[in-house]
């Protein structure tokens, strides 16, 4: 018990420069909505690292002297109850300001509510960057890196392997057709552009969400006789197309791009099975030395069972920005909160982040390299840390895209 309260109360001086006593007055409710049902293995590291930074600050004094209360609802990655849980959050518990670790779908419906209804909303998780350009909006904020960071870096690891050797070549894809799919892809499509790759986009692959048919997505397609495979895929369908693929012969000879590969969640499915070379992004969480990460990983560790994953990281910080947001405007004016969050810098275990104007999306760091088996385990091999405003699209860019969707909503 001493050693846990120790390293709490070494992080928790990342969200305060002053010790206090613990926080006793009436607490601040903040909501917080999930997938929770729908992607459990990518929710439980956010939730633990969620309810972590909670207790942090609680222990430390609290918002003024007042206790965080987290009130947490499951969307079960289904936009009409996302929407429904913010309605609850808002008009019964009296919240001023939401969290969201939701799929995508969902949380572009619950971005819509609060843009109606202007609460401020924070996504820690949701990968699709329409959210945050084509339907970005002053109410919502990002503490993650989307699919085009992700996408942009794995396939600039590539050219910088092959060089020259990449360009004019067959492309195929595969991904989920929900939002985070078609927002990847339309990313990847963009970054090769960018580059100048001269790519050809021979065929395209759209799976419902966990219900890939391995044998005839890989018929498809070997078929088509790519060069290149961008495969954007989560959880089980990942692991099918890998064992399909492996058995016949698929990612031989062919340049193998799949930006969520990397992830612990993915790694740890695949073991043994993790393919050798394939570009990607993940979270090296026992190889990151960065100090204030250390002391949080040792915090997490000591409290939870579960390995950090992915979003924990996100899910931390979103806190952290609620925290010192409610700590300079307030607990109870949505607007006031929303103009703070603009401003303000908070902290996180790789320093001092914030929001940035264009797209209200921090500078997060990722890690690129490929993937490999590291003693008989899942591993992300060769890495370095990238960080998210280093593979952003222009300012221009994404205020063109904000106002293409919003002419195409005028024509609706």
């Amino acid at each position: 018990m001493a050693k846990l309260a120790g390293l709490v109360l070494g992080l928790a001086l990342l969200a305060s420069p002053v010790l206090a006593s613990p926080a006793t007055g009436e607490p601040i409710k903040i909501g917080d909505i999930t997938s929770y049902s729908k992607i459990t293995e990518y929710i439980v590291p956010y939730q633990n690292a969620v309810r972590l930074a909670v207790d942090e600050i609680n222990e430390t004094g609290g918002i003024n002297g007042r206790p965080l209360d987290l009130i947490s609802i499951d969307s079960k990655g289904d936009p009409a109850a996302g929407v429904k849980a913010a309605e609850d959050l808002v008009a019964r518990e009296k919240v001023s300001v939401l969290l969201d670790c939701n799929v995508s779908n969902a949380t572009m419906a619950i971005s819509g509510w609060a843009k109606q209804n202007h609460i401020p909303l924070i996504n820690s998780c949701a990968t699709a960057d329409t959210i945050m350009w084509d339907n970005g909006h002053d109410y919502i904020f990002r503490t993650a890196a989307g699919s085009y960071m992700w996408v942009s870096a794995a396939i600039e690891e590539a050219v910088k392997q092959y060089g020259d050797k990449i360009k004019g070549k067959r492309w195929a894809v595969v991904a989920p057709s929900y939002e985070s799919g078609r927002a990847a892809v339309k990313m990847a499509k963009y970054s090769a552009e960018k580059l100048g790759l001269n790519a050809e986009w021979v065929v395209e692959q759209w799976p419902a969400l966990g219900k890939l048919e391995a044998g005839p997505t890989v018929a498809a397609l070997q078929h088509a006789q790519p060069d290149v495979l961008f495969i954007y895929l989560f959880s089980s369908d990942l692991a099918k197309i890998v064992r399909e693929g492996n058995k016949r012969g698929l990612f031989k000879d062919r340049i193998i791009i799949s930006p969520i590969a990397g992830w612990p969640e993915s790694l740890d499915m695949l073991g043994k099975e993790t393919p050798s070379g394939w570009f990607t992004v993940g979270f090296p969480v026992d190889d990151i030395k960065d100090e204030g990460f250390v002391k949080f990983r040792q915090a997490y560790n000591a409290r939870f069972k579960d390995r950090m994953k992915f979003y924990a990281l996100s899910g931390y910080s979103a806190v952290q920005a609620v925290a010192k947001t409610l700590r300079q405007a307030g607990a109870s004016d949505p607007v006031k909160i929303r103009e703070a969050l603009e401003q303000l810098s908070f902290p996180t275990p790789f320093g001092e982040e914030s929001f940035r104007k264009v797209d209200h999306t921090t500078n997060a760091p990722f890690w690129v390299g490929m993937t490999g088996v590291k003693d008989g385990k899942g591993a992300l091999l060769n890495w370095h840390v990238e960080h998210v405003y280093d593979h952003s699209p222009p300012d221009a860019w994404i205020l063109e895209q904000r106002a293409k969707a919003a002419e195409g909503k005028k024509d609706e």
